[in-house]
């Protein structure tokens, strides 16, 4: 039994972190007034005002209604492809170059590292769990994790795996890496590997566009350098700076990075194997329909029998209306065979092998 799980911002949330509606708040909320002196808060500042008429500096933020972090990346994607622009933020300001929507977008993906990497009571309890679970059910061997989010919980918990006198399973995320640490369990996968699939990007790579090399920090969030120290983000071939592999949820979404298009072929072939796919704290939206093209793909061209899907993405204070209308959304679209549960992931993590085994009976 080939099992695939998929995360999406449900899982995250199960651990605290903010979800993508939040992530404006939470980051505004965090700051101090001598962080407005930095030229990424300063363009920031500008950009609400002028956008949205939000002033972050006196504005009561939790009452400010924000837009979602989807429509701002949306509106700077959907301007760069037309090539088009807003009044005082063009495609490329040359007298200040922190004013071209290249700069905002990379604000703002700098924004939402920082409002994960930063949010309060960060755990993996829940990855833990499901991770422990499936190894004590001897399931963790032919599981393959494939992950929309940029955190780095259950990556950091299958690397945790693996140790010197035990030789346990590694982590592999299907890409090569210009580094790869000895210490930590941190090492070029070989043997038996857990697949771990980011199809969105990672806090924990760091790209460099000169040499087209991928770097890996491991068990940080190394995102977070190109803000604290950016001598510490320079590539490791080059010596070049480097930027993140984060891919916004938009409709627009680029994926041309070599590294994120082979995360993609290698997802795309996982599921063409797969017998189970589980989808956990995955909503469906409209915008995923890079997801939606592969899956209909993948369904069009097994060789194996269906592909069996179950998903768990209820949530305290989840109306029911909303879940009629996500179950509605899956089975539209890829066939009323769809187990759509009123599990969450938390209850998957507490017992996997209960719902596996329903699906599998089924």
């Amino acid at each position: 039994m080939n099992i695939s799980i998929f995360l999406g911002a449900g899982a995250s949330a199960a651990e605290n972190l903010p979800i993508q509606s939040d992530l404006f708040v939470d980051y505004f909320k965090s700051l101090k007034d001598n962080d407005f002196e930095s030229d990424m808060n300063k363009e920031l500042y500008k950009f609400f005002k002028q956008m949205f008429d939000i002033d972050i500096t006196k504005d009561n933020i939790d009452k400010v209604n924000f837009p979602t972090f989807e429509e701002v990346l949306g509106l700077l994607d959907l301007a760069e492809k037309r090539g088009e622009a807003f009044k005082n933020f063009g495609m490329e300001n040359l007298s200040n170059k922190s004013d071209s929507i290249r700069f905002l977008r990379q604000y703002l993906i700098l924004l939402m590292a920082k409002a994960i990497h930063e949010s309060e009571n960060r755990n993996n309890k829940y990855h833990k769990l499901l991770v422990d679970n499936l190894s004590k059910a001897n399931l963790i061997e032919k599981t393959t994790f494939i992950s929309a989010n940029y955190d780095i919980h259950v990556d950091n918990t299958i690397a945790s795996l693996y140790s010197e006198e035990k030789n346990h399973i590694m982590l592999d995320y299907g890409v090569d890496f210009t580094n790869f640490y000895v210490k930590d369990g941190w090492r070029k996968p070989f043997g038996k590997t857990i697949k771990l699939y980011k199809i969105h990007g990672s806090l924990n790579w760091l790209y460099c566009p000169i040499c087209n090399s991928l770097t890996l920090t491991p068990y940080e969030g190394g995102v977070m350098r190109l803000l604290y120290n950016i001598e510490d983000a320079k590539c490791l071939e080059c010596g070049e700076t480097t930027i993140p592999i984060i891919i916004p949820p938009t409709y627009f979404k680029d994926m041309s990075n070599v590294y994120i298009s082979n995360v993609w072929r290698e997802v795309e072939k996982n599921l063409r194997n797969a017998d189970i796919l589980v989808f956990c704290g995955y909503s469906f939206p409209d915008s995923d329909i890079h997801i939606k093209y592969m899956l209909k793909r993948v369904q069009g061209s097994r060789k194996k029998s269906p592909l069996k899907i179950m998903v768990l993405n209820n949530h305290e204070g989840k109306k029911d209306y909303s879940m009629r209308k996500e179950e509605e959304r899956y089975k539209r679209f890829l066939g009323k065979d769809v187990i759509y549960t009123e599990g969450s992931f938390q209850d998957f993590s507490r017992n996997p092998l209960k719902y596996l085994q329903e699906i599998n009976n089924i």
